[in-house]
């Protein structure tokens, strides 16, 4: 059991560190287009969603009780803080209002690490590694955070050795905290590690409830946008069930 466990945290810490680099591939060979993001966007936040009231929250707070809602609200205020200096990447927004920058502002770099790195912690829980449903939801709403990041760096004017070297810290930033969470949640697994996940949990509600609002410039869902939207909801009770 514990090897199998420990093969499902390579394979989550393997998919978290290759999937901005896919990303970067797709971005400078493909230029994928505004609107291919946005449904992607809606389907992605939309699923994650329904994950997390559906499945994750429940179970959460069945096994910690009310005090979880205190790291979930605190997840959303953290949240709200980073987004202040990522400018919404988050969630796919890839314009940058850096007065004059030529490069990715340190700050928006940073805020996106913090984000990925909370976000990896408690996936060294092999309970939270293996849990599918919410794997699946953190690597849909990843990929189009990790094409908006390349997407911002390719547009910027940085050379390619850098845009590709940032993109690797960002791509460290969730295993490097499932490494920490394997080492500080060590034999406390359902202490710290639920608590990060509540955390964890309360930034996603803030970016998959931000997503299915503003995955348009006019903060509007059209019919397009409103069935990816649906479809992402319909499959996430899918897979659940």
């Amino acid at each position: 059991m514990d090897e199998k466990a420990d093969h499902m945290n390579l394979t989550v810490l393997l998919a978290f560190f290759l999937l901005p680099m896919i990303a970067g591939t797709v971005v400078k060979a493909l230029r994928p287009d505004a609107s291919w993001m946005r449904m992607l966007l809606s389907f992605s936040g939309a699923f994650l969603l329904g994950v997390v009231f559906m499945h994750m929250l429940p179970e959460l707070y069945e096994e910690e009780g009310e005090l979880i809602g205190a790291w979930i609200l605190g997840g959303f205020l953290l949240q709200v803080i980073l987004e202040y200096f990522s400018h919404g990447i988050e969630h796919g927004h890839v314009h940058l209002h850096a007065t004059g920058a030529k490069a990715i502002p340190v700050m928006t770099l940073l805020s996106l690490c913090i984000h990925s790195f909370v976000e990896g912690i408690p996936f060294a829980d092999p309970k939270v590694a293996a849990d599918l449903p919410f794997l699946a939801g953190v690597v849909l709403h990843k990929m189009p955070m990790a094409i908006a990041l390349a997407a911002v760096l390719l547009r910027s004017g940085t050379g390619q050795a850098v845009s590709w070297a940032l993109l690797t810290v960002f791509a460290l930033s969730a295993p490097f905290g499932m490494i920490l969470g394997a080492m500080v949640g060590n034999g406390s697994v359902n202490g710290f590690l639920h608590l990060m996940l509540g955390l964890a949990i309360g930034m996603l509600l803030h970016i998959s409830t931000t997503i299915i609002f503003e995955s348009a410039p006019d903060h509007r869902l059209d019919r397009q946008r409103f069935l990816a939207v649906v479809m992402g909801i319909a499959m996430s009770a899918m897979v659940l069930h």
